[in-house]
């Protein structure tokens, strides 16, 4: 069957030569009936039981004819049909490995599902975050069916490159995800993923997977200078929102004062506003590792804020949310009487989520003749750059907004330099001495009738 010769004096027939090439492989090779026509290479192998798998290799270098010389694609000699038989043999053996551990492999969605359930053992508040954001990018995705044994990093990459804005089903032109909210996708998924791959005992090269692609891009929560505001538009969004909606009023007016999160104030108790200190125990955030030794961080606040919370906090017990605001229930019509159907307050709770403060906050915007871009956030960018203005050490401002130096000093570095120039300002002095101020002219008359008394006296 190798050299030529020979395998052209081979009878022509339907049903390949075999040869054993390696234990449970052969390679066949099928000579053409038809004058002319070059035979072709055939891959078998033994599955056991009777039973074989076969494939095509590619066209024999039968025909001498320049038009079909052999190019190690298409058409083969021995010895290329020979080791395009290993490399297929490798390929089932592999595909099959694969299936297998597919098989016993969850896939990327049930990945998901248990990842939710202990994130919202450890925290219901993070949890469901991360469980909003899996189910409206991942869940119902194509990613979601594979599994994580067989994942590769350009089923990764295809799903990267179909995220948009709004989640799944949008319009291929929707704008791409911001930088912030892909880094906060990727870090849930990959966790999920992670913990998976860890439980089941899988393969380095899954976690090599996992961690190359799923890697976060570079430098996503940088902070932006068009939202850090004036003071004067501090207080006019402020004086919007308590006009608008005292509840609402009472949330912005304690971001503005403190420059805490959302999920910060929405913890601060009746008990927290401390009026005699003049102060806010605002509750330490829950991001990071770990436990922090410091559950509370003390919060100085003016006294236009302290009387607006006296208010506020009037014969309620400490125990109660400081912040809180009215709950809405849909109530059914009434055809009999003519009703229509209604939204009616039920009880008060708490803030819990940013999506609660969408409307009210737009109003806000609206009535203060501010950009409709703005987002709350901008109030805690706007607080920290005012600590950093007012030459406060960058320590002082990271701890009284419960943050790292680092990252103060990474987000907020341009106005770091501003304050600092300030300080450094301060204490230039001139380095030529200056004139002789002129005497006044009452003094220097005063200076001359006294010389001419002594000249008199003399």
């Amino acid at each position: 069957m190798s050299p030529r010769t020979a395998r052209l004096k081979l009878p022509g027939r339907h049903k390949p030569y075999f040869r054993a090439v390696i234990e449970g492989v052969q390679i066949g090779y099928r000579r053409s009936t038809l004058p002319g026509k070059a035979g072709s290479w055939i891959s078998r192998r033994y599955l056991g039981e009777g039973q074989y798998e076969t494939g095509r290799l590619g066209v024999a270098d039968d025909l001498l004819h320049a038009d079909q010389p052999a190019d190690g694609e298409r058409v083969l000699t021995f010895d290329q049909a020979q080791a395009a038989l290993r490399e297929w043999a490798r390929g089932r053996v592999q595909a099959e490995r694969n299936e297998a551990a597919a098989e016993a492999s969850p896939s990327i969605g049930a990945a998901i599902e248990s990842y939710i359930r202990t994130r919202k053992a450890r925290s219901e508040r993070a949890g469901r975050d991360a469980e909003l954001r899996l189910r409206h990018h991942v869940i119902g995705a194509p990613l979601a069916d594979v599994a994580l044994a067989v994942l590769t990093k350009r089923h990764l990459t295809t799903w990267r490159e179909g995220l948009r804005r709004g989640g799944r089903g949008v319009k291929d032109d929707a704008p791409p995800l911001a930088p912030a909210s892909l880094a906060r996708l990727l870090n849930d998924l990959r966790a999920a993923l992670t913990a998976a791959a860890r439980k089941g005992r899988m393969p380095g090269d899954v976690h090599t997977t996992i961690r190359e692609g799923l890697r976060a891009p570079e430098a996503p929560d940088r902070a932006r200078e068009k939202q850090i505001l004036t003071d004067d538009e501090v207080r006019s969004i402020v004086e919007a929102a308590q006009t608008n909606d005292a509840d609402f009023g009472a949330l912005v007016l304690v971001l503005a004062a403190t420059g805490a999160r959302l999920n910060q104030a929405a913890r601060i108790t009746v008990a927290d506003f401390q009026h005699q200190a003049r102060r806010i125990m605002v509750p330490t955030s829950r991001k990071g590792r770990g436990g922090k030794q410091a559950t509370h961080t003390a919060v100085p606040i003016p006294d236009d804020v302290l009387a607006a919370l006296r208010v506020v906090t009037a014969g309620r017990p400490g125990r109660e949310p400081l912040l809180l605001r009215w709950h809405h229930q849909q109530v059914e019509g009434d055809k009999a009487t003519g009703r229509l159907p209604a939204w009616e307050r039920t009880e008060r709770r708490p803030w819990v989520n940013a999506a609660a403060m969408t409307r009210p906050w737009r109003a806000a915007l609206a009535a203060a003749g501010l950009p409709d871009n703005l987002v709350p956030y901008s109030l805690r960018h706007s607080s920290i750059v005012r600590g950093l203005r007012a030459g406060l050490p960058v320590r002082l401002v990271a701890a009284v907004h419960d943050t790292s130096t680092a990252m103060i000093e990474r987000h907020y570095g341009a106005h770091i330099v501003d304050a600092a120039e300030d300080l450094l300002r301060r204490a230039l002095v001139p380095l030529h001495a200056p004139p002789p101020a002129a005497a006044p002219a009452s003094l220097a008359h005063h200076r001359a009738r006294k010389a001419k008394g002594a000249e008199t006296t003399g």
